[in-house]
């Protein structure tokens, strides 16, 4: 049986949920995190390639669809999301794998969500970016 992962924000101690972000459409996770340093030689003759670290900062961009029974409905949901995950905060974003399982991102909100050009009669579509690897 397949199932519908789940989206949801927790505070940096995981010990409250903040957000469930609903209809995720799509999702550019996971992705390595590990960089590398070309070292060019002097004489043009070659490069050495020296591990930059496993933590490199990334962008997790989720499309998702809001629902709601009309106008003022939606600009309800719409307010939420943005008065609920705050830029420039930390949280942790975890994503369902399986049943089971997660797979937990440390992030930070830090552009603005977009909202696509929907009538916003009973959906709305947005796009929230995270940048992973922000904090410790």
């Amino acid at each position: 049986m397949a199932i519908v992962p789940t989206y949801v924000v927790w505070n940096e101690t995981e010990t409250a949920e903040i957000y469930t972000i609903s209809f995720v459409q799509t999702d550019n996770s996971p992705q390595d995190p590990g960089k590398f340093v070309e070292l060019n030689s002097l004489r043009g003759q070659g490069s050495i390639v020296v591990d930059g670290g496993d933590s490199a900062s990334w962008d997790l961009v989720l499309d998702f669809v809001l629902q709601g029974t009309d106008y003022e409905d939606l600009i309800a949901k719409m307010d939420a999301i943005e008065n609920t995950i705050l830029k420039n905060t930390k949280y942790v974003l975890k994503i369902d794998r399986t049943s089971s399982t997660t797979k937990d991102y440390k992030v930070k909100r830090i552009d603005p969500i977009t909202w696509g050009e929907d009538r916003r009669t009973t959906i709305q579509h947005g796009t929230i970016i995270f940048r992973v690897n922000t904090w410790e």
